[in-house]
């Protein structure tokens, strides 16, 4: 599993939640259009995905998953929302450093699991899942 960064994610979560899929995402990198991308968010930087690409990682990554080199909890509530399109008292409960409730089917839920940085813990249960501090 290739680490990335939270700002790599984001970008590749922004587009994916837009429409673009993981074979669009590496065309445009690999053929310089990434301007393109600005129509998912104009905000973003889409940078990182050149890094990814230049060291032969972006393709994997798009296919096999990643895992986020450091993650903290604003960066946990984005890529939950980014990627599932969950939202904080709607579809989980925030308690601290704390997400719970949250319903993912099992193959959302590791997935979640593996993108995860070293310093969470996931747990599954009837309640929905689960992840906090690691420790």
């Amino acid at each position: 599993m290739h680490r990335i960064t939270l700002m790599q994610a984001y970008a590749i979560e922004t587009l994916r939640s837009t429409g673009y899929t993981n074979e669009t995402i590496l065309e445009k990198v690999r053929n310089d259009e990434m301007a393109d991308f600005k129509s998912a968010d104009s905000s973003m930087d889409y940078s990182g995905l050149c890094e990814l690409e230049s060291e032969n990682f972006l393709g994997n990554i798009l296919e096999e998953g990643y895992q986020v080199k450091f993650l903290t909890i604003n960066g946990l509530t984005n890529l939950i929302r980014m990627k599932y399109g969950k939202k904080e008292d709607e579809d989980y409960r925030l308690e601290g450093f704390k997400v719970s409730g949250l319903e993912l089917d099992d193959k959302e839920a590791d997935e979640l699991g593996n993108l995860l940085s070293t310093n969470w813990e996931i747990d599954k249960s009837r309640r929905g899942v689960i992840i906090a501090p690691a420790g």
